[in-house]
């Protein structure tokens, strides 16, 4: 029997995971290793949340199926952190709870964009985001950013990348850590909308800021898919 690979699969490695596991590999040979391949809190989960986990396990209908957007007193609960955070009045019917963000980001992209369709990210930018693009017969956009945009994309660079039919930013942004004020968020917003345009904006990193907090993409525009996590600033990774 001969096996075919889809050609889907031809992505990049993302190379973070091969450093993890030779990493893994010198620690159980006795090495001592820093771990700075992977944006994994020093810090444990909130009390909380390990307490509450704990005894839903040992409740006897603990964990089962849910329904498909998520628990609704969760999805309410998210809505409450945008009113409490950005002062935000979000109906809870528009969260949606998924297995991490990177699931989160798989179904935005099937949702909003069809197979050889561009989208826009800036470059540098977190690998990750070309992979599952690459993987979904999606076209990526790499737009070249300097340190005169602090590494994030703008209007004018866009307008040298061509037709495309999404863009994704992230503020803070993987790996370089610049964030996009409310004016900058404005001026994407309304270059996607002109364009039509579909806009995502990558927020995990909020909360993880010096001095100024970081805006969502929310306070200027609705029409905008926003994915955010509880694994950064909760200390929550791999709780999926």
């Amino acid at each position: 029997m001969t096996v075919t690979i889809s050609r889907r699969s031809a992505v990049s490695p993302f190379l973070v995971m091969d450093v993890m596991e030779d990493a893994r590999a010198l620690e159980a040979g006795g090495r001592n290793i820093v771990h700075m391949e992977v944006g994994q809190p020093g810090t444990p989960a909130p009390r909380a949340a390990t307490d509450l986990l704990a005894a839903r396990m040992a409740a006897r209908d603990a964990l089962g199926y849910t329904v498909a957007l998520g628990l609704p007193e969760l999805r309410k609960g998210i809505a409450r952190l945008y009113r409490d955070r950005h002062g935000l009045d979000l109906d809870p019917g528009r969260v949606v709870v998924t297995a991490g963000s990177s699931c989160a980001f798989i179904l935005a992209f099937l949702a909003l964009f069809d197979a050889g369709q561009r989208v826009a990210l800036a470059d540098p930018g977190y690998p990750a985001y070309r992979n599952i693009l690459g993987a979904l017969d999606l076209e990526v956009v790499r737009v070249e950013t300097t340190l005169a945009t602090r590494y994030q994309p703008t209007p004018g660079l866009l307008d040298g990348a061509g037709a495309v039919d999404g863009l994704l930013v992230a503020s803070p942004a993987n790996p370089t850590g610049t964030m996009l004020s409310r004016a900058d968020l404005k001026g994407l917003a309304d270059w996607c909308s002109t364009r039509n345009a579909s806009f995502i904006s990558d927020e995990i990193y909020h909360g993880l800021t010096y001095e100024t907090p970081a805006v969502t993409a929310l306070e200027v525009t609705d029409d905008v898919i926003v994915i955010n996590s509880f694994a950064k600033y909760h200390s929550m990774t791999g709780w999926r």
